[in-house]
């Protein structure tokens, strides 16, 4: 995901040019487009954490049914809905969609301050997500463990299937029978481990003292 990236959507190509322009100035790397396709791409392959996105962007789909799709591609992205002014219905949707906020489209280039202080909260607020959520770490302990027994039960079951091929074309039917015994026993030994429960602690405790008790008296 890029960190500092921001995609502005909006018909209009000056209010694109004037937005992207204080931006870039204020560090952040920006992308602008015209076009809802461009977005979605935009979305689904950089995973760009926040767009500005103008209001009827696209004629074709509505802002509702686009903030759906991009949520669908990025559950995490921060729409900034930008608008000089909405039917109340169609605000009512946007925000059941889940945007980020609904700024003011600014008058001219010194209008910025508002968008500004919303892309910032946004970034501050991925960030808090980002560092709230780490990534797993992958136990190579726990991974070894268990190709080790999937390795001998894989290499086992095949010479054994095998072995028990070129007996049945003899007509042998002891050896499906030691087959079938085989990979019982292997199921049972590999598997057992997995159903194994670790009893809580105080559990523990209670059968400590009850073995401690049972030696008492056999002494």
């Amino acid at each position: 995901m890029d960190e500092r990236g921001i995609m502005i959507a909006d018909r209009d190509a000056d209010f694109r040019s004037q937005v992207a322009e204080h931006f870039r100035k204020a560090g952040y790397r920006v992308e602008t487009t015209d076009s809802a396709v461009h977005v979605l791409c935009n979305i689904l392959e950089k995973q760009t954490p926040v767009l500005l996105l103008g209001n009827d962007f696209d004629q074709k789909i509505s802002s509702a049914d686009l903030i759906h799709l991009l949520k669908k591609c990025n559950r995490h992205l921060h729409v900034i809905l930008v608008s000089d002014e909405m039917p109340l219905a169609q605000a009512r949707q946007v925000r059941q969609e889940g945007i980020f906020y609904h700024a003011l489209k600014p008058a001219d280039a010194t209008d910025n301050e508002e968008l500004g202080l919303a892309v910032e909260c946004a970034f501050n607020k991925e960030r808090v997500r980002s560092a709230a959520t780490p990534e797993p770490a992958v136990q190579e302990g726990g991974l070894l463990s268990w190709l080790a027994p999937l390795a001998v039960l894989v290499c086992g079951t095949s010479l054994v299937a095998l072995a028990t091929a070129a007996s049945m074309e003899q007509g042998s039917s002891m050896a499906i029978w030691l087959f079938l015994a085989f990979c019982a026993l292997l199921l049972v030994t590999q598997l057992l481990p997995v159903f194994r429960i670790t009893l809580p602690a105080p559990m523990r405790k209670l059968g400590a003292v009850r073995k401690q008790e049972a030696k008492g008296e056999k002494k």
